[in-house]
């Protein structure tokens, strides 16, 4: 059977039916994800960091899932360890599963689905569909050893990871590429609009060595206004749900992951402050385009 089919099968079980066809598939864990006396010790306060015990399989292309992520949000996470007591028991070896990259959004995206996107949700939609695109979709191979181990084991052509994706999207009543073809022309858009950002900080450069003439600064101001208008005319072309927002080219991050805290994380973090530090990894384009599809979602619903 190909891995297109395997994770098809996967999509059609429950989280619990998935996990159990993993550790068919793959057996057990070893050892345990932490080392029980570090972790003791760090949630005593002794130390900052935690032992990783000898669990990694990453030399056969797997990652290292938790089962009881379907209980706890970020279980490999200092922070959240500490901040929400987590027991050792969940670190345990037998409460580990291994899996391939498309595997692990596939459990994600079952965990999600079952718990109505309180859990396995953030890390589906901020690191591992991301990593899917950016190796299948992309075609960016990694340059990691281990990172290359895992790209060849859950190999998909283009056009199996459009597929993929867009089940795993369907489970979660999100939108996606129809074809790969929707996927090149959307990345169009957002090089577009990333190179009208580069466009801008040059003509800044420009600005500060001529701006000592009058003249200069009256034709800066005229060519600013034109560039600020196609700037936002491609910005909502690329993102028609923040028309008539207050949401814009120039919009600062914070205010971003602020107004996705109130729209879809309140209930999952406890402050903006928290949601903020678990985002610190991800790139602001990829926070603009979540929001941009949850109040794509919000307005669907209030239709």
């Amino acid at each position: 059977m190909s891995n297109y089919k395997e994770y098809e099968g996967m999509l059609s079980k429950n989280s619990d039916e998935a996990v159990a066809f993993l550790l068919q598939k793959y057996g057990p864990a070893q050892d345990d994800y932490f080392r029980e006396r570090s972790y003791r010790r760090f949630m005593d306060g002794e130390i900052k960091s935690i032992q990783k015990g000898k669990h990694s399989r990453t030399s056969e292309g797997l990652f290292c899932h938790h089962i009881d992520e379907n209980k706890s949000l970020n279980l490999s996470n200092f922070s959240f360890i500490k901040v929400n007591k987590i027991p050792f028991e969940s670190q345990k070896k037998d409460r580990l599963v291994y899996c391939d990259l498309i595997e692990h959004a596939v459990l994600h995206a079952l965990i999600a689905q079952e718990t109505s996107k309180k859990l396995g949700f953030p890390g589906y939609m901020m690191y591992l569909i991301p990593k899917i695109e950016e190796w299948y979709l992309d075609e960016i191979i990694p340059a990691s050893p281990w990172e290359k181990n895992c790209y060849n084991k859950s190999f998909l052509i283009p056009e199996e990871t459009v597929n993929i994706i867009k089940k795993m999207q369907g489970k979660l009543d999100l939108p996606y590429c129809n074809t790969i073809s929707d996927y090149y022309e959307h990345k169009k858009r957002v090089a577009r609009r990333l190179e009208y950002g580069k466009l801008a900080m040059a003509r800044e450069r420009k600005r500060k060595e001529l701006e000592q003439t009058e003249k200069y600064k009256e034709i800066e101001r005229e060519r600013e206004i034109e560039f600020q208008k196609k700037s936002m005319e491609e910005f909502y072309r690329t993102y028609p749900n923040f028309n008539n927002t207050d949401i814009h080219l120039g919009t600062p991050r914070r205010k971003l992951i602020a107004m996705l805290y109130d729209y879809k994380y309140k209930n999952i973090y406890k402050s903006k402050k928290e949601l903020d530090l678990s985002m610190k990894p991800i790139m602001s384009n990829k926070i603009l385009e979540e929001l941009h599809s949850v109040i794509f979602n919000v307005e669907d619903d209030e239709r």
